[in-house]
């Protein structure tokens, strides 16, 4: 079989490739494991500023997914090679000027990110304040986590009383954090800010999220209560958008616990010790306190767990809220720059 049909799988945004070549180039280079097309590698490429170069390697002899993707600082010599893609990345695009928040009546969001001290989210958080990006292009936005750090000038993360350590597991080994978020939950309602707007977001630091886009998307819910779901399998976690009026209800079962501390009927009726905090609040809002309606919103985030293939070129078209996961600067910005450009023609058909 063929080592890799360019624009097989979606149309490819990347140069024509070269298949079964390597690029044999002696200076700058670094490479990452388990990527598994060239198309995402070329992308890669594409996101770290230093590199003109690239080539995938099908199989590196890896655990799980077996690929690996080299990035280079230059083409050098074509080295006829099978089972390697290499090529160049398609031109970089600019990052746009943050978009000036229009008021949009029954959209006014407030928007928060937890942060894990220390780590590269410090980093994200900080340049999406500095660049009015994220969170930061929303009407009121907050940071919350287990220590008061001082992200970026004025913003103080809000503590929340846990260790943010979680373990692993359920179907997907994803993050077993309903805990963890069940304190968070519990200080965004403590710090009351949300109450000033009509839609609360959650967002991950690593995804690349518009503001201006999530306004236009609820402002045709406006005034119905209830959350949005933004995946046909189940709600994901990257962002996760409700009314005010869901989180007051939320509120209201924290209040009736004897502490205060957690969402009590959902707790004693759920059983979450398997699940993260996405199937959580999802279940809690929807099985136990009856929060409706849940409309689906499939343009809120785009990532490969919700059939969003293609995600790491971030221009599925010019109203997609989000894309996930980008955990570096130089990859979140160049997210940010190719959304701008919303949708660019196929360099290769199909």
């Amino acid at each position: 079989e063929p080592t890799w049909v360019q624009g097989a799988k979606f149309d490819s945004q990347a140069p024509e490739m070269d298949v079964d070549v390597e690029y044999h180039y002696e200076g700058w280079g670094t490479n990452y494991d388990h990527i598994p097309d060239p198309e995402f590698c070329a992308a890669m490429c594409q996101g770290v500023a230093k590199c003109e170069a690239y080539t995938w390697v099908k199989n590196a002899g890896l655990d799980g997914c077996p690929s690996q993707c080299w990035l280079k600082g230059g083409v050098g010599k074509k080295v006829p090679k099978k089972g390697l893609v290499s090529g160049v990345p398609p031109p970089r695009k600019t990052m746009p000027l943050p978009v000036k928040a229009g008021s949009t009546k029954g959209a006014s969001l407030y928007c928060f990110s937890l942060m894990v001290p220390g780590g590269y989210e410090e980093g994200l958080l900080k340049w999406q304040h500095d660049h009015k990006a994220g969170i930061f292009g929303c009407d009121g936005a907050g940071v919350y986590s287990n220590k008061p750090v001082h992200v970026a000038e004025g913003v103080v993360a809000s503590v929340v009383n846990s260790t943010l350590k979680c373990g692993y597991g359920g179907d997907s080994q994803s993050a077993l954090n309903s805990w963890i978020f069940i304190a968070v939950w519990h200080e965004v309602i403590a710090v009351g800010d949300y109450k000033k707007h009509d839609w609360v977001a959650k967002v991950d630091p690593d995804a690349v999220f518009f503001p201006e886009r999530l306004r236009a998307l609820v402002a045709p819910h406006a005034g119905k209560g209830g959350y949005l779901n933004n995946c046909k399998y189940g709600m994901h976690g990257p962002i996760e958008v409700f009314s005010t009026s869901a989180i007051e209800i939320l509120a209201k079962d924290y209040a009736s616990s004897w502490d205060g501390k957690a969402p009590v009927s959902c707790v004693k009726q759920l059983h979450f010790g398997q699940w993260g905090e996405d199937m959580f609040i999802d279940q809690c809002m929807s099985k136990v306190l009856d929060i409706e309606p849940r409309p689906l919103e499939p343009k809120l985030m785009c990532e490969s767990h919700c059939d969003c293939p293609s995600w790491y070129w971030c221009n599925e078209g010019p109203d997609v809220v989000s894309y996930h996961p980008f955990k570096s600067i130089e990859s979140y910005s160049n997210c940010m720059a190719n959304a701008a450009g919303a949708k660019a023609p196929s360099l290769v058909a199909k």
